[in-house]
């Protein structure tokens, strides 16, 4: 494992003008659990377990930023090379994280963050690196400037996710009061039903929500679709502390719909939904929804993140999640994939790579 650590020259003023420094790779699974639960952007994607099950333990590279000796921000890189082609990416979902919890978002931190980001990996170690922070236009429009400032060059037609942010500050019964009147009656219709509602982190909810999702994926004839294999996978080794929650709803014993969700930082994720074929008649996704909505407000979250819309594509999913979210969610548009290369060459090179990659994995499925 590669151990560095680097001194970074810093632009901030008067108190802020302490210098950062970044260390890379030296920190265990545990202490990394530990400082990941420090910011308020935590998120499942950044986690230890997440990353070594997405792309394995050598692919995976950690990096931590200090000012003085506080960590002001971390992010996991997940490390892959295009085969055939002497090329890398350095692929970085949802980080660097950069504000801790109770504590004002310092912008500068951010462009620190990414600075020593393409230091290590594009110009040290000759990677592209390919950033999807979790910022989104409306609240952090003056980061795309920064990005160009820093190197990074936004990739014009990648896909831009767009998502609904809800605001669960307000009381459960104000939020309830907030949905869409048809969401509100459905979930009324729902409580009348035979429902029973289980819920918790064992494999065996993992494994009974797996096939009532793969029920759903033919009846809609889904193709390529994200299931819950690696989440269940990453759940094994994830600590207490950052286990996503599996909920499920039960008619006669039979199981008719289900969620995941994952709760850190201030945001949660839904992350996964399911509906058999008989959960349909009963209204009980609405039931459990609800039941995920409490949850995640319960462990502290501020808003909930439904976890991607797309109104053409999917018309039914988008009003099921705008009429839940109601007066209390925005729509938001993410800003976009940046990347950052080590030279020309590589630059050149790469729309080649992304099609090879693209192309392997509709050949795996």
């Amino acid at each position: 494992m590669t151990l560095t650590t680097t001194t970074i020259p810093t632009v901030s003023a008067g108190a802020a003008s302490t210098a950062f420094s970044s260390a890379v790779d030296t920190l265990d699974a545990e202490q990394w659990s530990g400082i990941l639960a420090e910011f308020a952007d935590a998120n499942l994607y950044q986690t230890w377990p997440y990353g070594v099950v997405r792309s394995g333990r050598a692919n995976v590279s950690r990096l931590v930023l200090k000012r003085g000796a506080q960590v002001v921000a971390l992010v996991q890189v997940r490390i892959a090379k295009i085969p055939g082609l002497p090329l890398g990416v350095a692929y970085i979902l949802w980080g660097p994280l950069w504000r801790r919890r109770d504590e004002v978002a310092d912008v500068e931190i951010f462009r620190q963050a990414v600075r020593v980001i393409r230091a290590e990996y594009a110009v040290r170690r000759g990677l592209v690196v390919r950033l999807l922070p979790n910022l989104n236009e409306s609240d952090h429009s003056g980061i795309r400037s920064l990005l160009a400032e820093e190197g990074y060059t936004l990739r014009e037609k990648a896909p831009q996710r767009r998502t609904i942010l809800m605001n669960l500050e307000p009381a459960l019964d104000e939020l309830q009061r907030g949905f869409h009147q048809k969401w509100r009656y459905h979930l009324n219709k729902s409580r009348k039903q035979p429902l029973e509602m289980i819920e918790g982190e064992g494999d065996e909810l993992f494994g009974d929500f797996r096939r009532i999702f793969g029920e759903m994926v033919d009846r809609k004839q889904l193709v390529n679709f994200t299931g819950p294999d690696q989440c269940r996978i990453a759940q094994a080794t994830l600590p207490p502390t950052e286990k996503v929650r599996v909920f499920l709803a039960k008619v006669e014993g039979e199981v008719c719909a289900g969620g995941i969700c994952s709760a850190l930082g201030d945001t949660g994720i839904y992350l996964f939904g399911a509906t058999s074929n008989r959960g349909i008649k009963t209204y009980a996704s609405y039931l459990t929804h609800w039941r995920m909505l409490e949850w995640v407000k319960a462990q502290g979250c501020r808003c909930y993140d439904l976890n991607g819309i797309n109104p053409l594509k999917n018309p039914g999913g988008y009003q099921f999640k705008s009429q839940l979210a109601g007066v209390h969610g925005r729509e938001v548009q993410l800003l976009g994939q940046f990347d950052a290369y080590p030279n020309a060459v590589v630059r050149w090179l790469l729309p080649l790579g992304d099609r090879v990659r693209d192309t392997l994995k509709r050949h795996h499925g």
